[in-house]
């Protein structure tokens, strides 16, 4: 970074907001349990309740417990006491919903099923047993299942927390149960809904006001009829509003309060207007009272400059390479099926030798028409000969060509074509290795190229407003940015990238970077990530994940002090990454191809490879490293530091081992090294773990003994919480006194990790 520039960031964000980001689950707890029993208390048509069941089936995970206790006690105290069967059939439902859900996490179908089918055949034992309701129960109770499977299914696909679709049907449910609510004169429900679209004139939202008005106005007329009068003046007086003075407070709420009066006036209701006009006209006056900075109008949020769309030219550029290079290694494949197979075997050594010397021989006749068979005979029995000694002699030749007049130079004829026979095979071999690393060369960086194509083709949802906040920071330190784009990605995690000229920065200014660039995007960031290259700088910051990573790593060679064993820990952005690879053999050459896989898988991760991938193309390198056999086992385990999901590769690696919960548990089948074959036969394994959890990669020096003696010793280095450098070296330390005594020394490695949480 240039020296004149100086860095000035301000303070972190404010112990306020820390503490309400604390407090924030416990807030959507108490919301849910609040929708929750607004949801069971609502009665539409005068005897279904849908809500409470449709409202546990699509709340989130984290909130449809609570939601469904709320249900639950709305529904028990229904009525004031007087239970009935449709109630009791509702708290099995509700039940049988909340179980499926914790027993399936992540999977709806199950919760439907069980909360709609028991609310069905709730209804149809009771119906159907001694005394039965009769099909009055069975009707109202398959609506009900019917009504709240679909809430349940909208609510999944629209969650309510994000503004649209999810907070209507929610606001929905409120309004109903809110609707059979009187106190005296006083409708609760219309002067809710009343207050509310109010508000949302006054702020300038005319499609979220109009919209709402809709969805409560139906709730309220489906909870009571007699409250459509009310319904059709909101829905009246919030058109007026929005036509005629949007945005502006006081006209806005003149605007309400004549089209309630109209609407309502305009439907024939003796006896109920002065009421509901009486509702109407409390809820359009509360937001008088209000602060004034709660309506304030939204301003309109500027349309981002239209880009010329290169992330999307340039991810379809790759995907088009992709598909060439794919496109080559298949026609490679192809013609090389499609072209004749000569036949290159020991029949070819035998007619080469007819033509260079029996063909112009005097006995041809002889030997080779009259005498057909016995000849044949003969020369196949130099085959055995041949492939032993390498040569012949005249001594070697079998009895059916003892008659030869020339046997010198039938053996002289007969090693040289053996000997080009030898050579052919050769490179016919040499040649299928090299076009087999060559289109699985081809393959492997199409499929990167179309994984890096779809990466590029879905950048994230753009920040316009974060982005140009960071850019203006960054000009104000002297160095205006080439590119700024702030994202959220699909679980909706920040990113920001950063493209300058040619700069370097030290790490406290890195990390001064981060501290101010969070800030502005309200996030805590780590210091980004810095990429160089032709005179330009990029600098990406991530979010600062829920776990992170603690390494640790002892090995031992089996003779000397060159291990074939090779380790690499790092973590990228988002991941913790460790790879063990164990070179075939012992010593320099088993610690050369250990070496070469491990650093050039790391880079492959490094740069945004698959294991897979990555595997493919180093199981190439290997195979063409040298004209001997190579080759090196492959343990690679990454962990999602933000959700603690780890994915397993293994490829001829022994069993690692994963401890969850203080259990240890062995993790991996046989399988081939990579560098042996023309493809890679590894396996992929997706697991979760937690903070506190270890994850341990070993060679097979260390399981002289087993798997058994491992896991026990894990397990109690986890009980005693021991740190991942003392634990690989207890597992390598034990792994070699072990071996020493049964006198099968191998080179022993240990790579252990720990997952903490951020922060501790």
């Amino acid at each position: 970074m240039p020296e004149t520039t100086k860095l000035h960031p301000k303070q972190p964000v404010a112990a306020a907001l820390a503490s309400r980001a604390a407090v924030r689950p416990a807030l959507r707890q108490g919301g849910a349990f609040a929708l929750g029993l607004a949801g069971g208390w609502a009665v539409l048509y005068g005897a279904l309740l849908p809500f409470g069941l449709g409202l546990t089936l699509g709340l989130p995970a984290d909130c449809f417990a609570a939601c469904a206790a709320g249900a639950a006690l709305s529904i028990l105290f229904h009525g004031f006491g007087a239970f009935s069967l449709d109630s009791l059939c509702l708290l099995c439902a509700v039940g049988a919903a909340v179980a499926a859900r914790w027993l399936w996490p992540g999977r709806l179908r199950p919760a439907f099923l069980a909360g709609c089918g028991t609310l069905v055949l709730g209804g149809a034992c009771f119906a159907l047993g001694p005394g039965g309701a009769g099909f009055t129960l069975v009707f109202f109770c398959g609506a009900d299942a019917l009504l709240a499977g679909g809430f349940g299914y909208a609510l999944q696909r629209f969650p309510p927390e994000k503004p649209g679709f999810g907070t209507l049907l929610a606001a929905s449910a409120v309004a109903a149960a809110l609707g059979g609510l009187r106190f005296g004169p006083l409708c609760l429900g219309v002067a809710a809904c009343a207050m509310v679209d109010a508000a949302l004139c006054c702020r300038g939202q005319e499609k979220p006001a109009l919209a709402f008005a809709a969805f409560t106005g139906a709730a309220l007329c489906a909870a009571d009829p007699s409250l459509a009068p009310a319904a059709v003046g909101l829905c009246c007086g919030t058109a007026a509003a929005v036509l005629l003075a949007p945005g502006r407070r006081a006209e806005t709420l003149a605007a309400c309060a004549g089209g309630c009066v109209l609407g309502v006036l305009c439907v024939p209701a003796p006896g109920t207007a002065l009421p509901l006009l009486l509702s109407a006209g409390l809820g359009l006056a509360a937001p008088a009272f209000f602060p004034k900075h709660w309506l304030t109008p939204v301003p309109e949020a500027p349309a981002p400059p239209e880009e010329p769309p290169r992330l999307s030219a340039a991810a379809t550029r790759l995907e088009a390479v992709a598909e060439s290079l794919s496109s080559l290694a298949e026609t490679v494949n192809a013609v090389y099926d499609a072209f004749p197979r000569r036949c290159d075997t020991f029949r070819w050594v035998i007619d080469n030798t007819h033509d260079s010397l029996c063909f112009n021989c005097g006995r041809r006749e002889t030997c080779w028409k009259q005498e057909y068979t016995a000849t044949l005979e003969g020369m196949n029995a130099l085959r055995p000969i041949l492939e032993q000694q390498g040569h012949l002699q005249a001594s070697d030749l079998p009895g059916q060509l003892s008659r030869c007049i020339h046997p010198a130079a039938l053996c002289a004829a007969a090693n040289r074509s053996f000997a080009l026979y030898r050579s052919r095979k050769e490179a016919h071999v040499h040649a299928e290795a090299m076009r087999t690393a060559l289109t699985e060369q081809y393959s492997a960086m199409a499929d990167a190229l179309s994984v890096l194509s779809e990466q590029l083709g879905r950048p994230g949802n753009p920040e316009p407003y974060k982005s140009g906040r960071v850019a203006a920071f960054f000009a104000s330190l002297g160095t205006p940015p080439l590119e700024c784009a702030v994202t959220l990605d699909d679980l909706g995690r920040a990113r920001a990238a950063v493209t300058l000229p040619r700069t370097r920065f030290s790490s406290p200014e890195l990390a001064a970077l981060a501290q101010e660039t969070g800030r502005i995007c309200r996030r805590d960031f780590d210091p980004p990530q810095v990429l160089s290259c032709k005179g330009m700088t990029t600098l990406l910051f991530c979010e600062k994940p829920a776990l992170r990573a603690v390494f640790g790593t002892a090995g031992t060679a089996a003779k000397g002090t060159v291990s074939g064993d090779a380790v690499q820990q790092f973590c990228s952005p988002a991941a913790a990454q460790m790879i063990l690879c164990d070179g075939m053999g012992t010593g320099r050459p088993a610690a050369v191809d250990g070496s070469l896989a491990a650093e050039l898988t790391a880079r492959l991760l490094k740069a945004g490879f698959t294991a897979e991938l990555a595997a493919r193309l180093v199981n190439v390198a290997l195979a063409l490293k040298s004209d001997e056999e190579s080759g090196a086992t492959l343990d690679l385990i990454s962990v999602d530091l933000y959700t603690g999901t780890a994915r397993i590769f293994k490829a001829g690696a022994a069993p690692g081992f994963l401890v969850h919960g203080g259990r240890a548990r062995p993790v991996g089948d046989i399988s081939l090294p990579i560098g042996i074959l023309g493809g890679v036969n590894g396996q992929s394994r997706v697991v979760h773990l937690a903070a506190g959890d270890y994850a341990v990669l070993v060679s097979d020096g260390l399981l002289v003994d087993g798997p058994g003696w491992v896991a026990k010793q894990l397990e109690l280095s986890a009980a005693a919480g021991d740190p991942p450098e003392k634990v690989a070296r207890i597992l390598v330390e034990t792994a070699r006194a072990r071996a020493e005594q049964t006198g099968r020394p191998d080179d022993i490695t240990a790579a252990v990790l720990r997952l903490e949480p951020c922060g501790h």
